[in-house]
Order: structure tokens, then C-alpha cells, then sequence
């Protein structure tokens, strides 16, 4: 177990304001083919997202895996505190994504409840959900909790599915507000997470009250537009 694994970190000294991240990473057997690209993409992200020194003081990251069982695979840090030490992604199970969802709602709720405590201002956060599959346990209530959140645009939300067998009614019932999820192209995971950090750069970099005004890069890299499934006729 990593060392911070039982305790989150918030550092009340730096004068950043926070902008958080949650990255829920489907971790399900079905994963085994890529999960290699998956974990160099991520730690990929760690280092280039410390090594830049306002978004290191910015960024503070939760990691939520779903293979098995949901889990807190690195609960909020600074992300440079989870590059030293990054939590292991390793595929194995079903998919438990309402179990995830559950973990991610709660969690962000209660960090935005501690950063308000605390006096210290914070970035609308980012919820980035990675899956190759469909859930296996209830998902829909869960997913409520998530939607009205992005629908009251208390989040920033980014559904990616992985491969041809990726639910993306799922991930449209999580949030379908513009721009929707995407698919993957092929295993571009590297050019995805390159993308994210970029992308955290210049919203930590940005004055709160302009967050919303940012434009953020192509995602021509990474997303592939034409192969995304079109929404189900209901």
C-alpha cells in the first residue's frame, strides 16, 4: 500500500488555488491488453504535470480504479506528492463503475467541503472516466449524483471509451452535455494524458473568474471524432 493511502494531503500554506482532478480508471480484466499504455500515459501525466510549476501547485489528484471492486487507488494530493510515489494500475475482475461513481461523488464533495473549510478557492474540478467495457453492478443512481453536479457546471467532465466494445450510453448517461464522450484513437494514451496536462497549464494559469473562457488545445491526437458512436434513438 502506498504510504499516503490511508490520509489525504492538503498543504495550507501555498497560496494556489486548488484545481482538482479525478481520474476513474477502469482497471477490469478486459483491460489487460492496454494497460501497460494506460499506465505510461498516466505516469507520463505525473511527471510533465510536476515538472510545471504553477499547475504542481495547482493540481491535486485522486486516482479511483474500477477492476474488482471500486477503489481509492491514491486519495487527493498534490500531484507532485503521487508522481513520487504512483499508485500501481494492474487489470484484474468485472467492472464495478457504479461503485466508482459512488467513491468519486462523495469524494469531491468532501474535498471541496474541506477546501471552503480551509479558506482556500478552487478551480470548478475535472472528472476524466476511462472504460474499454460495460458496468457490471447499478450504475444508474450513482451516475445522478455525477450529472447533476456537471449539469449545475460544478465539473469539468471527459468520457473516453477504449476499443469497440465501449459502453458510450453509459458513459452519456454519466453526462451528456457538450462535448460528450469520445473514443479513444487506438492507444493513445500518451497523446491523451499530454493533451490533460496541457490543458491543466493554462487553467492553473488562468484567474479564476476566466476559467470557463479558456480554449483549450485540438484533441485530434487523441480523440477519434468519426469512430465515436452517435446517441442511441430513444
Amino acid at each position: 500500500m502506498n504510504d499516503y493511502a490511508e490520509e489525504t494531503t492538503l498543504d495550507v500554506t501555498n497560496p494556489a488555488p486548488r484545481c482538482p482532478v479525478m481520474l476513474l480508471l477502469d482497471t477490469s480484466g478486459s483491460m489487460s491488453n492496454c494497460i501497460d499504455e494506460l499506465r505510461e500515459g498516466f505516469r507520463q501525466f505525473l511527471r510533465e504535470t510536476s515538472d510545471d510549476e504553477t499547475a504542481s501547485m495547482s493540481v491535486e489528484l485522486e486516482v479511483i480504479t474500477f477492476g474488482g471492486d471500486g477503489a481509492i487507488a491514491a486519495p487527493f494530493a498534490p500531484v507532485n506528492v503521487i508522481n513520487d510515489n504512483p499508485p500501481p494500475l494492474d487489470a484484474r475482475g468485472n467492472t464495478p463503475l457504479g461503485e466508482a461513481l459512488t467513491l468519486a461523488t462523495r469524494e469531491l464533495k468532501e474535498r471541496r467541503r474541506l477546501y471552503k473549510t480551509k479558506g482556500i478557492s478552487s478551480y470548478k474540478p475535472w472528472v476524466i472516466l476511462m472504460t474499454d467495457g460495460a458496468p457490471n453492478d447499478d450504475w444508474e443512481e450513482p451516475a445522478k449524483a455525477m450529472r447533476s453536479l456537471g449539469e449545475q457546471r460544478k465539473l469539468q467532465y471527459i468520457g473516453i471509451g477504449i476499443g469497440e466494445e465501449a459502453d458510450f450510453d453509459t458513459l452519456r448517461g454519466i453526462l451528456s452535455e457538450h462535448p460528450g464522450p469520445v473514443k479513444l484513437k487506438g492507444l493513445c494514451f500518451r497523446e491523451f494524458f499530454s493533451w490533460l496536462t496541457d490543458s491543466l497549464k493554462s487553467v492553473s494559469a488562468s484567474a479564476l473568474a476566466e476559467q470557463d473562457k479558456i480554449q483549450l488545445g485540438s484533441v485530434n491526437s487523441w480523440a477519434d471524432l468519426a469512430g465515436t458512436p452517435a446517441p442511441t434513438e430513444e
